[in-house]
């Protein structure tokens, strides 16, 4: 297909390619935000570990505590699990000492190892021995003692939910929902692991410690409320902290709103992308806490930070301060039990300090939180940028554009991070820019593709008029197309269509325009070939010129050259288009060219008006090769060349013609037709070839054209092998023309 048709790099479909790519680039980035894969979610919460590694939460004093399990205390207490005797004590200890609720983020799901009951076997004694019941009877049983020890302070005790199915009922506190029932929205398990019976009885509220860990095993978020159960028989669990908190109160019921209740219908809002509605706050007593739709707290992380932490031994020894009215969560930090967890900000830290981490921004109201509208601000962030990207780039073009971007970017990663410090709000700017991006880079990869392209087509349309090896120099160097020329020994050549015009009138346009076509192209072809470059057509005329821009020595020879193999190339087209003619059954008159060759300075340069440059050349030699050209026809010869050229040139054949003045000149131009290359000059029969086609030529000129026909047939006899035949066949061309004239004045 044509490239410069409607399918070309200027056609209706690269208009439109490059808005058309890059709404396909955007319609993929706000899909992929509409379904929001896990991919993308883990993402985003990169995004939000860099706004807490910029802007960490303050740690403040708050009645939170860890009474910690570290290596000290297993070296001073023996190894772990601890008797619960020892546990007993430990509790003993905080409840003396003041702790409002002490949390154990520990799991009691067999019975103590050192009870009598599981001792004695290994000892060899059976049950109704006299010695087992004496130590039965005077040993407490370690479970129970802890168990007393329960009921007398106020305990949380941690389960463990798991996907094995298992209905153990751990809750003390109940649940009431306001609006939609959230079990559909909250993490689900299908069964719990939670402490013996006789320890969740006594204890005064049982919590679940699972971590929920992203897909890159990094707690961000910390659930407040759990589901365990099948479908038909589930339940609703909290967790260890919100137990801890509900006991710390004395609150007997879990508030649980949702977003579809009366009081969060947020003004009539409806989210664009929110497709389910999830829970959006739990009281516990005074205490109110935004949550996301899974019930989950966002970990507002401060980092690793030691004044939480109190070993346990201190605690035992009673050395321990800061346990009055505190809530105590015991756990550990010893990596031997395998309690360590990835935040935000440390890539391991105790377990059971992001628990304390959640009970401080409750107490302290420092939260942070997802808000309902976010995702939809930043689909429709992506989608305003990204739109006006495919709009604006046309218009503003790709600097405009990545001004208007990259601001756009900063307002939205400002508006991200204000909204963090000052709000608590995570918003994501990052994915919306990226969007962005992936259009802008598009269109502006089309757009260096389109420009591409127009240089290659503008570096294709100079090479039809200029030598390549002009092209690469423009290309190379810029700086050449400028105002102004120099004055360069050159050789000049006009080549012109006989008759055109009668030619001209006998065909249609369409017709003419591809003969034009046809001819044009192998007579240019052979132009460049031989170094030359093309100055313009003018109508069936073309003018070129040898020596510029690039130097040239052997321009007249590369000049003689080019019209020798433009006569060749001109008798291969009579030859095609007559077989042309006879098959459409229409008749057939040859093409007959002149051409005029002439050596000598001219100006030649850039010439013409800051807007339009043509290279071109100017002076009295140009004109003169402008009427070399004319005079060819006078003689039947299809090549006559100037005095200079042929002189640069004296190893190609050629004849003495004859005089012509020039207006404005004295003294008459000595022109030569060209006959050949060197090797005719070489032939062994040369003078007398060249003799005949003198005779030929001066016969055609006074009019005998029946010794022109004599002097022609001898020299074709002459010439035969030399290459030749396309001259003969050109003055015989002109030859028979002639006769035909002369017949049809006669006829008159």
């Amino acid at each position: 297909m044509n490239p410069a048709g409607d399918w070309g790099p200027y056609g209706a479909m690269d208009k439109w390619l490059q808005p058309v790519l890059a709404s396909l680039v955007l319609a993929v980035a706000l899909a992929l935000r509409w379904i929001d894969p896990p991919a993308l979610s883990e993402l985003r919460a990169l995004v939000f570990d860099q706004y807490q590694r910029l802007a960490p939460r303050e740690y403040q004093q708050v009645p939170v505590k860890i009474v910690d399990i570290d290596d000290e205390s297993l070296a001073r207490a023996g190894q772990w699990p601890w008797p619960r005797s020892t546990v007993a004590q430990l509790l003993a200890k905080l409840r003396e000492q003041g702790a409002a609720v002490v949390a154990l983020d520990i799991i009691f799901s067999e019975p103590d190892r050192t009870a009598p009951a599981r001792v004695l076997p290994g000892w060899g004694l059976l049950s109704n021995d006299e010695l087992a019941q004496a130590l039965t009877q005077r040993v407490i049983d370690p479970d129970e003692a802890l168990a007393q020890e329960m009921a007398n302070g106020r305990v949380v005790l941690g389960a463990v939910l798991t996907n094995q199915p298992s209905k153990p009922r751990v809750k003390k506190g109940g649940f009431a929902a306001l609006g939609v029932n959230p079990r559909k929205n909250v993490h689900q398990f299908a069964g719990a692991l939670p402490a013996i019976p006789i320890l969740r009885e006594a204890a005064a509220g049982n919590g679940a410690i699972n971590p929920i860990l992203d897909g890159d095993a990094v707690v961000r978020r910390v659930p407040m409320i759990l589901e365990a159960g099948d479908d038909a028989d589930s339940d609703l669990y909290p967790s260890l902290v919100a137990e801890a908190l509900r006991v710390a109160t004395g609150t007997s019921t879990y508030i649980v709103k949702s977003t579809g209740s009366q009081s969060y219908t947020f003004g009539g809002f409806t989210s664009i992308l929110r497709r389910d509605t999830g829970v959006a706050e739990i009281g516990i007593g005074p205490i109110h806490v935004r949550t996301d739709p899974s019930a989950a707290i966002w970990l507002y992380d401060t980092g690793h930070r030691p004044e939480r932490f109190i070993s346990a031994w201190k605690v035992l020894a009673g050395q321990a301060e800061g346990i009055e009215g505190a809530l105590v969560f015991v756990g550990t930090s010893a990596p031997g039990l395998l309690d360590i967890r990835a935040t935000p900000l440390e890539v391991g830290i105790p377990g059971v300090e992001i628990h304390a981490q959640i009970a401080e921004q409750i107490l302290t109201g420092d939260l942070i939180e997802r808000p309902l509208w976010a995702d939809d601000v930043e689909f429709l962030v992506l989608l305003v940028l990204g739109g006006s990207m495919v709009l604006l780039l046309p218009r503003l073009g790709a600097v405009g554009c990545a001004i208007f971007g990259g601001t756009s970017v900063i307002v939205a990663v400002a508006f991200g991070w204000r909204a963090f410090i000052d709000l608590g709000w995570l918003i994501d700017p990052i994915y919306p820019s990226s969007g962005a991006l992936a259009v802008f880079v598009t269109a502006i990869l089309l757009s260096f593709r389109r420009s591409d392209v127009e240089r290659k087509r503008v570096r294709e349309m100079f090479s039809t008029y200029l030598s390549p090896a002009m092209v690469k120099r423009l290309v190379a160097n810029p700086k050449l197309v400028r105002l102004g020329g120099e004055v360069r020994n050159l050789t000049i050549m006009f080549c012109d269509i006989r008759d055109f015009t009668t030619i001209s009138e006998r065909m249609e346009a369409t017709a003419l325009t591809a003969l034009l076509n046809d001819f044009l192209t192998p007579m240019s072809e052979a132009v460049m070939e031989n170094e030359g470059t093309i100055d313009k057509y003018i109508g069936d005329s073309i003018m070129a010129f040898w020596n510029a821009p690039l130097d040239d020595p052997d321009h007249a020879s590369h000049a003689c050259k080019a019209t020798l193999e433009m006569r060749r190339r001109l008798s291969v087209l009579n030859r095609n288009l007559a077989e042309r003619a006879q098959a459409a059954g229409q008749s057939f008159s040859p093409i007959m060219i002149g051409i005029g060759l002439n050596s000598g300075e001219a100006l030649v340069g850039n010439l013409g008006a800051r807007q339009r440059l043509n290279y071109s050349v100017i002076g009295d030699n140009v004109n003169l090769a402008s009427r070399i050209e004319g005079v060819s026809k006078n003689f039947g010869l299809d090549i006559l060349i100037g005095e200079h050229t042929r002189e640069a040139v004296p190893e190609f054949a050629a004849i003495p013609i004859g005089d012509i003045f020039v207006k404005g000149k004295t003294m008459p131009a000595r022109l030569y037709a060209l006959i050949g290359g060197p090797e005719v000059t070489q032939a062994p029969q040369a003078e007398e070839l060249l003799d005949e086609i003198a005779k030929a030529a001066h016969g055609f000129k006074a009019g005998n054209l029946t010794a022109t026909a004599t002097a022609l047939a001898a020299a074709r006899n002459l010439g035969q092998g030399l290459g030749l035949d396309p001259l003969f066949d050109h003055m015989t061309n002109m030859l028979d023309a002639a006769e035909s004239k002369a017949r049809a004045t006669a006829a008159q």
